[in-house]
């Protein structure tokens, strides 16, 4: 996102930023710096390390001028990270405060997104998370799968998680990018993350749902109509076609099924649902 030009006793470095920690610490000991904390951002004739920054954009450049000489590459590698971790939404916003001129340091522009963070709500929605498992044979012959409930497959449950962060993983846009509904449900929408959720030993499929205010109850409903598309057609059959490579054989995870019992709750009716089903098991 930036771009440093770092020069030290004769030696050039040029680096990217944001970088991983230990990325930066190789590059600076190659032009024989210690550590990124006594490299301040200044590029003054009598510096000992000398520093330039610059990006490839308007907004970018505006950032370089952010920084001071008193900040060192380490504190401006650290608010170049917070803003790349942001929602895309997130990030959207943090730029117009810098195009606009409602942020005029690094220190502000910091806290600016820090703000952001505090002022999101978060969502979730559940649903039964059923699987396919097709076990191994010596003979490799072609089995009918055998088909797995939330408790069977609750065992499972990091090797799960992994392969729905995998999916996630292939796409550069977070899933939030392809809603297609209501210009008030797209504003508010930040992020979209499909996990899991074991109660009392049963594994059900969690959806974490940024916003930047809480929908509206029709905006909700459009939503969960939008979001069981996603679990049966978009996002949950691509997770379909992944499998889990066991000891036992390979286990198909699937979001969504076609029965009467399957459901798709906001916090509150899940858990109106979790005492319902209590309630049945007392006698």
């Amino acid at each position: 996102m930036l771009k440093a030009i770092i020069e030290n006793d004769g030696n050039t470095l040029v680096m990217g930023l944001p970088c991983k920690w230990s990325f930066m610490r190789e590059q600076l000991a190659s032009i024989g710096i210690v550590t990124a904390q006594q490299v301040k951002c200044t590029d003054e004739e009598d510096a000992a390390i000398k520093v330039k920054l610059y990006g490839n954009s308007e907004f970018e450049n505006k950032l370089a001028c952010f920084v001071s000489p008193e900040n060192t590459i380490s504190v401006v590698n650290a608010v170049m990270e917070i803003y790349q971790n942001l929602p895309y939404q997130n990030q959207l916003d943090a730029k117009e405060a810098v195009m606009s001129g409602n942020v005029s340091d690094l220190a502000e522009f910091s806290s600016f997104m820090v703000h952001q963070r505090l002022q999101d709500t978060t969502c979730r929605y559940f649903c039964p998370l059923i699987a396919a498992m097709y076990p191994n044979y010596v003979d490799d012959e072609l089995e009918e799968p055998i088909e797995l409930d939330g408790q069977d497959i609750a065992p499972y449950e990091e090797e799960i998680r992994k392969i729905i962060k995998a999916e996630e993983l292939r796409d550069e846009k977070n899933l939030a990018a392809y809603f297609d509904g209501s210009d008030s449900i797209t504003k508010k929408l930040k992020e979209i993350h499909f996990s899991t959720q074991n109660v009392n030993g049963i594994l059900y499929g969690c959806i974490r749902t940024e916003l930047t205010t809480p929908f509206t109850e029709e905006e909700e409903t459009e939503f969960k109509d939008w979001l069981r598309g996603q679990c049966s057609d978009g996002f949950g059959e691509g997770l379909e076609q992944r499998p889990i490579h066991l000891e036992d054989g390979e286990l198909y995870v699937s979001y969504w099924y076609g029965g009467p019992e399957y459901f798709l709750f906001n916090e509150n009716e899940f858990d109106d649902y979790l005492g319902s089903q209590s309630m049945e098991g007392v006698e």
